[in-house]
């Protein structure tokens, strides 16, 4: 059990940016799909002006903090263990604790 303190540690720190990929992708999940032309669609409720204008912001926060995310991932679960001549399978099995600051933050805020 004490071999999976760092990993966890590490995996939980990883997680603080990741909420931002998540805040992000649910955002465009909901609302990435308005354009000006959906405006007057009266089908589609909820596009707003807002919305529209943001929705290109949201995109490259998404992509910026995904990449920025998906690097720490890389150096801190698998380059760095691997070049300390450490198992890969702590850092591995602990990987999933990336979510956990979302879950905790979606958590409180329902």
């Amino acid at each position: 059990m004490r071999r999976y303190r760092a990993p966890l540690l590490v995996n939980l720190l990883i997680g603080i940016p990741m909420t931002a990929v998540m805040l992000c992708a649910r955002w465009y999940a909901a609302h990435g799909h308005c354009d000006l032309d959906d405006l007057r669609r009266p089908d589609l409720d909820g596009c707003t002006y807002d919305q529209i204008e943001n929705s290109d912001l949201v995109l490259c926060g998404l992509v910026v903090t995904g990449l920025f995310v998906l690097l720490l991932v890389l150096l801190a679960d698998v380059f760095l263990p691997r070049s300390r001549r450490r198992p890969l399978t702590p850092w591995l099995l602990t990987l999933p604790a990336v979510l956990l600051p979302y879950a905790l933050l979606a958590t409180a805020a329902a």
